[in-house]
């Protein structure tokens, strides 16, 4: 019974629910539901964990895809399109486009490599894309450049700074995203992408896109060394233009052309610049190279003209300048209707070199000797066909500066006898085959007095006998052999004339007159040499006249002058040659210092016709009295002649009327005080 209750009372109890039992099982409840709860996140953890580490993994085997196909490859664009199409599918984009920044750094461009996976639906967008150009901050790859870092964009067809727009909203394109490829801290190029739903940019996203476009920089880079390695290869280092190598690849591919097709023809010209030693003798290696590279210049320029000039008229030819070696240049034309635009072209080369260079401070107006020779059947090769055009060359250069020759048969066989001719004077200098004969030098006011001789070389050739200079000097001036013939001549003369002094004595003894080509008197080494032969020889250098050409002085008169000017210092006496057969200038003739002038033997002989020929010896004469020099005329050969010359003031006289050139011996015996 209850406590204090009654029978009844206990009939009608209900024992009451235990709050401690409830308790327990909402509890249970709870615990439950958190578990399940907690099963599920860890559930939902674990997944997203497996998803990421998936996603992972894909990427890095994205990046490996690409990375071995990069590694197979030579080719930058081969490169390119791997990544842009692995990435595209990898990513499910629609579109993808790689392009490559320019020289300048300042633009990018596309280099034709795409991706879509619909090409018909993107056509518009394609090809608005493959060749497209952005400067540095334009569009999507310009900001990029600009930035150096991706960029994204939500909707394309809302953002301002993107130019293919209207091309991007046609095709149904929305979302948009670009990386830079480097190579270093440089952006050598761009791949961008576009998707038509939103594109969420993550870390790992863009950590891959970053060691892809290391990846992709590092086939840049070799790419970029190969193709400087290959351009090194066919092109000269100083001039940057084409080398032999590369001239020689395209003649040939231009000769295969011409045999195939008797339409087709071709030109080779050969460039040679005339004088070019010497100024690399007198202003140094260092102003012929600059010489050579603006030369290369002026060339390159004025042959890219013509050939603009010729595509407006209808013509179609093409040209390629060459640097071969040296000074020599090298001109490929293919492709002509008519050959006149070959000689034509030829004439625009001469006109290029028409304004003077500056060198090491100083004006040198610079030509060119041009060879031409045009293909046809007869020739088995292109070196067949540029032997000719040098033989063409060397004949212009024999006819004087800024000439230009085109080969024929006749002329190949007169160019292959100076080519015989060269060589054995090579010869001729190793046998010592020269002989030096003396012409009379008289006074006029006494012409049985003789004041003076000039020494004439000769060769004693073993099968053609004794030749005139006529025959082999502009040869050997050609070839450079007149340096070695010059320097003997000068020791010869000097030693046989000192000879004769201490045989004859006297106080007035003949001076020896010696011819000095210009190559020689500008060598470096010319002073010394000079000063050497009169040490060994013992002449008295008062005895000893140099002759040399108006072409010394309009080559470089100031180094001409402090050459004069040291050389007169031992008393050496000077002359001018042939004066007024070739540039003669008062503005120089005032500033060397010549003790003589000499009136070339043409000015002499047209004396006795022609009023006009007397004059202009009347004002040399009256000019080199002006300016304290002596006068010798050559080539007198009537006592009519020598007797006006005297009436005219000449002082002194030289030709066949007082001798001809005769051998040592003879000449000996003449010798008189004068």
């Amino acid at each position: 019974m209850p406590p204090g209750g009654s029978l009844a009372s206990l009939k009608n109890f209900t024992p009451p629910v235990s709050d401690d039992r409830d308790h327990r099982l909402a509890r249970a409840e709870r615990r439950v539901v958190r578990e399940r709860a907690a099963r599920m996140e860890a559930e939902a953890i674990a997944e997203q964990g497996l998803r990421r580490l998936y996603e992972s993994q894909q990427r890095l085997l994205l990046l490996q895809r690409i990375t071995d196909g990069a590694n197979r490859t030579t080719e930058i664009e081969a490169a390119l399109r791997i990544a842009v199409t692995e990435i595209c599918r990898d990513m499910d984009w629609a579109f993808g486009n790689a392009l490559l920044v320019g020289d300048q750094s300042s633009t990018v461009a596309g280099c034709d490599v795409w991706y879509a996976a619909d090409p018909d639906a993107l056509f518009p967008f394609v090809e608005a894309s493959r060749h497209a150009r952005f400067e540095a901050g334009i569009g999507l790859p310009g900001r990029v450049l600009a930035d150096v870092r991706p960029h994204w964009i939500d909707n394309v067809t809302r953002d301002t700074n993107f130019p293919r727009l209207n091309m991007a909203a046609q095709c149904g394109l929305a979302a948009a995203c670009a990386f830079p490829v480097m190579v270093g801290d440089e952006v050598a190029g761009v791949l961008e992408f576009f998707a038509r739903r939103l594109i969420v940019p993550d870390d790992d996203l863009l950590g891959i896109m970053g060691q892809i476009g290391t990846q992709l920089g590092r086939v840049i880079e070799r790419d970029r060394a190969r193709r400087a390695l290959i351009h090194d290869a066919h092109h000269d280092a100083m001039t940057r233009l084409p080398n032999r190598t590369l001239f020689m690849k395209r003649a040939e591919s231009a000769f295969v052309r011409m045999t195939v097709d008797q339409q087709v023809n071709m030109a080779v010209i050969v460039v040679d610049l005339d004088g070019f030693k010497a100024v690399n003798d007198t202003l140094g290696h260092q102003a012929g190279d600059a010489l050579l590279i603006e030369v290369a210049s002026r060339m390159q320029a004025c042959i890219a003209a013509a050939e603009e000039e010729a595509r407006g008229s209808g013509a179609c030819w093409r040209a390629t300048l060459a640097r071969v070696g040296g000074d020599e240049f090298n001109v490929l034309v293919d492709n002509f209707d008519d050959a006149a635009a070959v000689t034509r072209l030829a004439d625009t080369i001469h006109r290029c070199f028409a304004a003077p260079s500056v060198l090491a401070g100083k004006q040198i107006r610079c030509q060119a000797s041009i060879g031409i020779a045009f293909g046809n059947q007869s020739y088995g090769d292109v070196e067949q066909m540029l032997r000719d055009a040098d033989l063409a060359m060397y004949q212009a250069k024999s006819r004087g500066r800024g000439q230009s020759v085109t080969f024929t048969e006749q002329l190949g066989t007169e160019v292959r006898r100076r080519t015989q001719i060269e060589h054995e004077l090579r010869r001729a200098i190793a046998e010592r085959q020269f002989v030096l004969h003396y012409q009379p030098i008289v006074s006029l006011n006494d012409p049985n007095s003789i004041c003076g001789f000039e020494a004439l070389i000769r060769w004693n050739h073993p099968m053609r006998g004794l030749l005139l200079p006529a025959e082999f000097i502009d040869i050997a001036e050609q070839s450079g052999l007149i340096l070695f013939i010059g320097d003997w001549v000068l020791g010869e003369a000097c030693a046989q004339a000192s000879a004769w002094h201490w045989r004859t004595g006297g106080e007035r003894l003949p001076f020896i007159s010696i011819n000095i080509s210009p190559q020689q008197f500008l060598q470096p080494e010319f002073v010394d040499r000079v000063h050497a032969v009169l040490m060994e020889s013992g002449i008295t250098p008062a005895t000893v006249r140099l002759e040399v050409t108006e072409g010394v002085a309009i080559m470089d008169a100031a180094q001409t002058s402090v050459i004069l000017e040291k050389i007169r210092a031992w008393g050496v006496k000077t002359s001018l040659d042939d004066f007024g057969t070739g540039f003669s200038s008062l503005s120089y003739l005032q500033s060397l210092p010549f003790d003589a002038l000499k009136i070339d033997r043409s000015f002499v002989a047209a004396m006795n016709g022609s009023n006009k020929s007397r004059g202009i010896v009347q004002a040399i004469l009256d000019l080199a009295r002006t300016m304290g020099m002596t006068v010798i005329a050559e080539g007198i050969e009537t006592a009519a002649q020598e007797e006006l010359l005297r009436l005219m003031g000449c002082d002194m006289g030289q030709g066949f009327r007082y001798g001809r050139a005769e051998t040592n011996t003879h000449a000996l015996a003449k010798i008189m005080v004068c």
